[in-house]
């Protein structure tokens, strides 16, 4: 990134490891346990998975293992890291269940905990609580499919916050317009972090 060679990510106790080769991944995986025996740290191999992103012409490829400790380590084709989905063919179908899941969850337990409010309290919890989504901006290879059912699971709820049946017609007011709009969501992302960016990372759409 920016002419700096990154082969790990670190976010407080989470580490990421970045080759593009086998052979790479191997030889990094080896220092972490060099790193680990020197500095007292332990490295959870259990917890611990690789991903691999082929192109097409090495859908056939054997994978070799990959160990950590002694302990194998397996290879997933989806992984939730930071609260995150993320696919090994880039697809962010898996992080917007995520969402539609958590959007039920969260809107069902807030609606029974607070269903005698007044209109105005539900309101400004659903806006508190179930508007806010996190990774939306990251978003950008998904089935117009996925991403409907996430609008529906929003209206869904937003209906039963004001008493309206699942049935009737979507309000203007329960518009959600990150959702609507998620390429300008994430235009603006990235721009804010252009605005403070740092010679370690450098952002390029």
């Amino acid at each position: 990134m920016n002419g700096h060679l990154i082969n790990h990510i670190m976010y407080a106790d989470d580490l990421g490891l970045i080759s593009p080769s086998s052979a790479g991944l191997c030889q990094l995986l080896r220092e972490c346990e060099k790193f680990g025996m020197s500095h007292d740290v332990k490295y959870n191999a259990k917890k611990s998975a690789v991903m691999i992103f082929r192109s097409a012409t090495l859908k056939g490829c054997s994978i070799p293992e990959f160990k950590l400790k002694g302990v194998t380590l397996h290879v997933v084709a989806t992984y939730k890291y930071l609260r995150n989905y993320i696919s090994d063919d880039l697809s962010d179908d898996d992080d917007i269940n995520r969402q539609r899941r958590t959007l039920y969850v969260q809107g069902n337990i807030i609606w029974r905990k607070f269903s005698m409010c007044s209109l105005e309290v539900k309101l400004t919890l659903f806006r508190s609580y179930c508007s806010p989504m996190y990774g939306v901006q990251l978003w950008w290879n998904y089935t117009k499919s996925t991403l409907n059912r996430l609008h529906i699971a929003y209206h869904n709820i937003f209906k039963l916050f004001i008493g309206m049946s699942k049935f009737m017609c979507r309000l203007d007011s329960s518009v959600n317009y990150i959702l609507n709009d998620i390429l300008t969501s994430s235009l603006r992302f990235t721009s804010r972090i252009r605005k403070h960016w740092n010679k370690l990372l450098y952002m390029n759409t």
